[in-house]
């Protein structure tokens, strides 16, 4: 769904007068598509940013509520680039529904620009400098083929295709709703599904005692069967297949004699009578754990997300993933230079085991080529010489099928794991440029071995 170009013309004439030289804090990620940036001086208010593909917007809104951030690695580089700003300008671009914001970094003493494209199905973000090259982006669409370091180009449409959605207060309320119960679901999906797990498991218990009772009410019979068997006049001490009992054969264990089975029944109504005394208790038991979990799920559901942080810390412990182990799919390679141990993944499960799995000091050196996909490496060495660092870059390259290119690198402690299998976040990077791969590079990475 689209919004109205003219309303949404009109809407940001109305608004453009009370955001102008406000002051926004570093964004929030409300949840993986979008993004609020708090007014420093109006206190509850923030520009609201949705890339969510069904129908993206940006509006000014109240924010009564507590959110801690998400975090991603878009929004730690963004957090680096620009962090406090104030906004220059705001402007709908004629042909279509793009919006340019103009900012000041506070932090770095710059202009910028915030170029959001609000198009159905292809939202894109874009950082800009002064001069409009890309300093970032984020939700970056299959049709713009736009890297970091590239000129902006900015999107043109000769027929302007309208939309049918008049911005107002309705509108904005109702996306800022589906924006929160989106985040609400990623955040707690895991323990509501806990506490839906441990009702089903109290329900199958109750449905288990049920069935004990049922099983026991039939076994009381057996006191019976005992009874009969000692009245009977038969030998004790001999061995048969089976008794008759009121017409009905009781199979025997012919192994046993008749006084061993008669007592074999005797323990059989016995454990009977035992299971239906504790019917009721465990069934109390039960329901009275079944009334705690509801109580609890009641309670969630009426807080406010401070208050569910606290009752999820209190109740939710997620389990601990299972200790990856190296195998033929995430082994990393390696390869020896002059004694320093250089080791990269070539995939994203490799990657993943390299940096996040494998006990290497934190202190080690890590690296990846910038803003593109590619391997991660570690050099095994603290203090890498600068031969060591390029040789690493140029191997960084090499996996990328890339020969000039900028490579990040950091200490080991610095990488977080992301959000899909092979990201990474990193904290307090620096960069080197490479603008050739040297021969022996080519050579000793054509040398590289899995590791054993």
């Amino acid at each position: 769904m689209r919004i109205s170009h003219s309303s949404y013309k009109k809407y940001l004439e109305q608004i453009k007068n009370e955001i102008i030289e406000e002051k926004l804090y570093s964004p929030v990620l409300l949840n993986n598509k979008t993004l609020l940036f708090p007014f420093m001086e109006k206190n509850k208010e923030v520009l609201f940013l949705s890339l969510n593909p069904k129908y993206p917007i940006l509006a000014k809104t109240k924010n009564d509520l507590f959110f801690s951030s998400f975090e991603n690695s878009f929004l730690l580089r963004y957090r680096k680039y620009v962090g406090k700003s104030v906004i220059r300008n705001i402007e709908l671009k004629e042909d279509d529904l793009v919006i340019q914001l103009d900012l000041y970094s506070l932090d770095n003493l710059e202009n910028f620009s915030l170029v959001i494209e609000l198009i159905p199905n292809n939202p894109n973000l874009f950082l800009l400098d002064e001069e409009d090259n890309i300093i970032d982006h984020y939700f970056n669409s299959k049709n713009r083929s736009l890297q970091n370091g590239d000129k902006f180009i900015p999107l043109t449409n000769e027929k302007l295709i309208d939309g049918e959605l008049k911005i107002n207060d309705a509108l904005i309320t109702s996306r800022v709703d589906e924006e929160i119960a989106i985040r609400s679901k990623e955040k707690y999906a895991q323990f509501q599904k806990y506490l839906s797990t441990k009702l089903n498991a109290l329900s199958r218990r109750i449905k288990a005692v049920n069935n004990d009772l049922e099983n026991a009410n039939k076994n009381l019979k057996y006191q019976e069967i005992a009874d009969d068997i000692f009245t009977s006049g038969l030998d004790l001490k001999s061995h048969q297949k089976d008794y008759k009992y009121q017409e009905e054969i009781i199979k025997l264990d012919e192994a046993k004699s008749l006084l061993e089975n008669a007592q074999n029944f005797y323990k059989k109504a016995k454990k009977a009578r035992a299971t239906i005394s504790n019917v009721k208790t465990n069934i109390d038991n039960i329901e009275k754990e079944q009334n705690e979990i509801h109580k609890l799920i009641d309670e969630f559901n009426e807080a406010d997300e401070r208050k569910k942080d606290e009752i999820m810390s209190i109740y939710f412990v997620p389990n601990k993933k299972k200790e990856t182990k190296s195998t033929v799919v995430n082994r990393p390679w390696k390869v020896n230079l002059n004694g320093t141990i250089i080791y990269f993944g070539r995939n994203a499960s490799q990657n993943d085991y390299l940096s996040f799995v494998m006990k290497l000091d934190r202190e080690f050196t890590w690296l990846h080529i910038k803003d593109k996909s590619g391997s991660h490496l570690i050099i095994a060495n603290k203090k890498p010489t600068e031969n060591e660092l390029l040789t690493a870059g140029e191997i960084s390259l090499l996996c990328s099928r890339a020969t000039t290119g900028e490579i990040s690198y950091t200490k080991k402690k610095n990488v977080r794991r992301g959000h899909v299998l092979g990201e990474a976040i990193l904290k307090n990077y620096s960069l080197i440029k490479i603008n050739n791969i040297r021969k022996e590079t080519i050579e000793l990475f054509s040398k590289a071995v899995r590791l054993d």
